[in-house]
């Protein structure tokens, strides 16, 4: 009977391990390698892989040569940039070498108006003092004529010292190229001698100074001030002008356009006038 139960009992066994072994072998099949449709998946699917790499590797050498062209197109803008700049730059030497002289011809015609000024005032003196000794006029009128003489002599020192200073000024630009030392020497000649007839002359000088270093508040500064006080200085136009581009230059159009507008107003045929048309036409 016990023999019996151990042989049941090992049957059964065995039937489980069957049945688990089985089991096993339904979840993890196992395929044939020499299975046609396989094949052809693989093949297919490595094809779609390499296609997929070699559009990758493509695009990667159109990127690569875009960014060099884009690199070299940089450079090329730069060039350009800098020789634009130079163009320019060259401009702006020529204008200030064309206002310089246009300039220099005005003072030069104005410092010999002033000497010949002076020496008329220096040789009045002598010439009085000699009418009163030859007429024997009386000490009362002496006394009033003297003074006289001597204010005269006065003014022509005065005279004599702001043409002097100016023109040390002006040569600080015209012969010593050093703007940055004339322009405290002209802002000390506008301060030390506020009635000259060389101050509208200082004013424009500054400006012209500033205008060129684009500082354009101080430029702005001494251009205005040329403009508003000394309307008939024959500076007035290129101020006006200059006032301008200052304002197109700080985004201020509308001003701008005034300034542009006065100058063809009042300086009508002028080579202000036509460049001021010109600023008008680019705003």
């Amino acid at each position: 009977m016990k023999m019996n139960t151990r042989s049941l009992s090992c049957t059964i066994v065995g039937a489980s391990l069957l049945l688990i072994s089985s089991a096993q072998a339904a979840q993890a099949p196992v395929y044939n390698l020499a299975d046609g449709n396989l094949v052809e998946k693989l093949e297919s699917l490595e094809r779609v892989v390499n296609s997929r790499t070699r559009n990758q590797q493509r695009v990667q050498e159109q990127i690569n040569s875009m960014e060099s062209e884009i690199s070299e197109i940089r450079g090329r803008i730069e060039e350009q940039n800098f020789q634009i700049e130079k163009i320019l730059q060259r401009q702006r030497e020529l204008l200030l070498a064309f206002d310089i002289q246009s300039q220099q011809l005005q003072d030069v015609s104005e410092l010999s108006a002033a000497n010949s000024t002076n020496s008329s005032l220096t040789t009045k003196s002598p010439s009085q003092s000699n009418s009163i000794k030859t007429t024997n006029t009386t000490s009362e009128n002496a006394a009033v004529i003297q003074p006289s003489a001597s204010l005269d002599a006065s003014v022509a020192t005065q005279s004599d010292n702001d043409a002097v200073d100016y023109k040390a000024a002006v040569d600080l630009i015209l012969k010593q190229r050093d703007t940055a030392a004339a322009i405290p020497a002209l802002e000390k000649f506008v301060d030390d001698y506020p009635q000259s007839r060389f101050k509208p002359n200082a004013h424009y000088w500054l400006g012209q100074i500033f205008y060129n270093g684009k500082n354009w508040q101080d430029a702005k500064k001494h251009f205005g001030t040329l403009y508003t006080q000394y309307p008939t200085s024959n500076k007035v136009a290129d101020a006006t002008l200059k006032l301008g581009i200052i304002a197109k230059s700080l985004s201020d159009n509308k001003n701008a356009r005034e300034y542009f507008e006065k100058v063809i107003a009042n300086h009508a045929d002028t080579t202000s006038a036509k460049l001021a048309q010109e600023q008008i036409n680019l705003l």
